[in-house]
């Protein structure tokens, strides 16, 4: 483990907690001890659950997973969007919506009436309108832009949930363990660990910190590039020498057949002897004979 790396987190005051009087005792495992009233970090266990959990995101963006981004906090909605729109996942960074997980269906609704209402507005189909229901719909694409402008091309539930301060953010922890989502949270030392999949113990009420946290989880965040293609569709791409050699390969000869006259029912019955009933009796009486 690196002393630079617990340098910079000291540095960036990781490792401050909340006061000695407001604390969860579930996190009595992860502080150090307490300084001027105020808990402090175990940085070490800190650096190791950093690693546990980028190494969990990582493996999640290889795969191309939906991870969603929360932070709704004022110190870490601007950090929360612009890590987000780095990496290419969602984000809430403004209001959770309740029971945006639970009542997906419905949310989607809402969503695709956003988003179709902005549509309306860059193709001039609202100038149709009297200024009365312009002016309406204009209020409804305002609000509803608060709550989805950072969810508008989401098209399903998500398959993991980052969150900035999980006791800020209890109510995604609640609907995301119903749905039995893995969430992944940044703790205080007010936080429940019972409410997460995992979480990294640190200070969400500093800038500094926050950044520095969601710095080291930018590169995990990341998607790959690398796209799988449709093994379905297969495309052979022949390079110049065998499309050369194809043409100077020898066509195969083709044979025509000639297609015999037609014979008419006509001239097939004129060609025919006469057969008579009295010598084709006598031929067979002659052969029993002999």
């Amino acid at each position: 483990m690196s002393t630079d790396l617990i340098n910079s987190m000291l540095d960036n005051a990781v490792h401050i907690g909340h006061k000695r009087a407001f604390w969860s005792p579930k996190m009595r495992d992860y502080i150090y001890g307490v300084q001027n009233w105020i808990h402090v970090f175990d940085l070490y266990k800190t650096v190791s659950k950093l690693e546990e959990v980028g190494a969990i995101l990582k493996d999640l963006s290889s795969k191309w997973k939906e991870v969603l981004i929360i932070g709704t906090k004022i110190q870490a909605s601007s950090l929360v969007k612009e890590v987000a729109i780095a990496t290419g996942n969602h984000y809430i960074d403004h209001t959770w919506v309740p029971w945006f997980l639970t009542n997906f269906s419905t949310i989607k609704k809402r969503i695709a009436t956003y988003n179709k209402l902005k549509k309306d507005v860059q193709t001039g189909e609202l100038e149709i309108l009297t200024k009365k229901e312009q002016a309406e719909k204009m209020k409804l694409i305002e609000k509803l832009g608060t709550s989805y402008e950072w969810v508008k091309d989401l098209r399903k539930v998500p398959d993991a949930l980052v969150i900035v301060d999980g006791r800020f953010e209890k109510l995604a922890l609640i609907e995301a363990k119903k749905l039995w989502i893995p969430t992944y949270a940044i703790l205080w030392t007010t936080g429940d660990i019972d409410e997460c999949t995992n979480f990294i113990p640190g200070n969400v009420n500093s800038i500094k910190s926050i950044k520095f946290l969601l710095e080291c989880l930018k590169p995990n965040l990341e998607k790959s590039k690398v796209v799988q293609k449709d093994v379905t569709k297969v495309e052979r791409v022949f390079s110049k020498e065998e499309s050369n050699t194809a043409k100077q390969l020898p066509k195969k000869p083709v044979t025509k057949f000639e297609a015999k006259p037609k014979v008419k029912k006509e001239e097939i019955t004129e060609e025919l002897p006469e057969i008579k009933e009295e010598t084709v009796v006598e031929e067979v009486v002659a052969e029993v004979k002999e």
